[in-house]
């Protein structure tokens, strides 16, 4: 069925006849979990790919990706440039595939496939710990394509029907085992190939340079999944974005742009919503919600009093286990180079399973653990009532947590904070470190 599919699809164009500069190729796949239904697990995506040189032994290559379901990639991570033949796959496309356990990042195969040796049946070759053969031979459409299987220890690990007379995979069955070796199935076929004339070529190329660049000025890392919008990113990308998207005229990058261009506008909002918070918080009366500790008991806002209190509201949960659980650690060590009489380290649960009262024990249950992982020895409380309310939830804006808030020893607020801080490997959230001293009157 699925040769069938493919073969359907490429009937309605012509055949092709070969790959070089300027050539669009256009992809569709999906992603699907072994077990469970397909609709509770499966992703679709769109792979778009734009050949802008080809070597006897590789080719430059600008992609684009679209993603359906089980979450996805912001705008701003679903384009990019490679090399075929890169280490580690380097620029190349990934999934981000969200399950309930957590989040996945599912590598995609290069559909260009270059090889020194031409392919023939029985051919036999290894690749690192893979052994790959060509099984036999067929047609796809009007296209000659051989079979090839790559196995491991493990068994077969992907099928692949490679154009004859191209170096390119024209459909791929792939297995892949994510979290506690759930088996997911990888599929992917050619559904369009395009030879771009030579004024929409250089186009799409300035297109897709464009947005690059803009991402490079930024400074944001492709494949960040938190991405920190601050004031200074935020303003550039309010003042280049228009001239970027304007070289956009259509193709594979004309609804990222227009995911960029909302994003722009809901990003200047949010932002203009949590400075609102922040003005009515900061230098006023901090509020004392009930808060109540592990163990059930109230906490008691009296051993707050005379010291300087960093609230840190976040999830607190042991699974899934992602970013950025890591800046806790960072927090404790914080807390563990200040004086107990003159800094207190809050961590405030507020995730929604503490809200519900039949799924509160779990919730609880989960916070231990991840303080018995991560080896936490500040003390951790929990927002049963939605006391963060008080402070401003930040997720009612859009933005995620933590929201961090420094309370003064007068008992008001020093200092709001939605997201992470930026890591320093040697003094690590370095900016939080330098309010706690100042609110302490340490200031050195």
């Amino acid at each position: 069925m699925h040769a069938a599919l493919l073969a359907l699809v490429l009937a309605s164009s012509s055949p092709i006849a070969t790959i070089e500069p300027g050539t669009q190729l256009v992809f569709q796949g999906n992603f699907v979990a072994e077990k469970g239904s397909a609709a509770e697990t499966e992703k679709k995506f769109t792979l778009s790919l734009l050949v802008t040189e080809v070597r006897p032994t590789g080719a430059t290559v600008y992609w684009a990706l679209e993603e359906q379901g089980r979450g996805g990639w912001s705008w701003i991570h679903r384009f990019g440039h490679y090399q075929t033949g890169q280490a580690a796959n380097e620029g190349q496309p990934t999934l981000l595939y969200e399950r309930p356990a957590g989040t996945s990042e599912i590598q995609l195969m290069s559909p260009l496939f270059f090889r020194d040796a031409p392919l023939a049946n029985g051919t036999k070759w290894k690749e690192a710990r893979f052994d790959h053969e060509v099984t036999g031979a067929g047609k796809v459409a009007d296209a000659d394509a051989w079979k090839v299987e790559v196995s491991n220890a493990y068994g077969l690990k992907r099928s692949m029907l490679v154009d004859q007379n191209n170096p390119l995979i024209l459909s791929l069955k792939e297995n892949v085992f994510i979290g506690q070796g759930e088996k997911h199935e990888l599929r992917y076929q050619l559904v369009s190939a395009t030879q771009l004339n030579a004024i929409e070529a250089p186009a799409s190329v300035s297109a897709f340079d464009g947005m690059i660049g803009l991402r490079n000025r930024l400074g944001i890392v492709r494949g960040a999944r938190d991405v920190k919008w601050t004031d200074d990113r935020l303003v550039m990308l309010r003042e280049q974005l228009p001239s970027v998207v304007a070289r956009i005229k259509d193709g594979p990058l004309t609804s990222i742009a227009r995911d960029a261009a909302r994003d722009a506008k809901d990003q200047k909002n949010r932002a203009g919503a949590v400075q609102l918070m922040r003005g009515k918080l900061v230098g006023n009366a901090a509020p004392q919600p009930k808060l109540y500790q592990l163990n059930g008991k109230a906490f008691d806002w009296s051993q707050t009093e005379g010291k300087v209190t960093v609230l840190h509201f976040w999830e607190y949960r042991d699974t899934p286990l992602e970013e950025p659980y890591g800046q806790i650690a960072y927090l404790d060590f914080l807390f563990r180079n200040r004086p107990s009489e003159d800094v207190l380290v809050l961590g405030v649960c507020s995730h929604q399973r503490v809200l519900d009262p039949e799924t509160r024990l779990r919730g609880v249950l989960s916070a231990k653990k991840l303080v018995s992982f991560m080896n936490l020895s500040y003390p951790i409380v929990v927002d049963h009532s939605g006391g963060i309310r008080q402070f401003g939830d930040p997720r009612v804006t859009g933005a995620k947590l933590p929201l961090f808030v420094v309370i003064g020893k007068d008992g008001k607020v020093a200092h709001y904070h939605v997201g992470t801080y930026e890591v320093n490997r040697d003094r690590g959230l370095e900016e939080l470190d330098a309010i706690v001293k100042k609110a302490v009157g340490n200031p050195e």
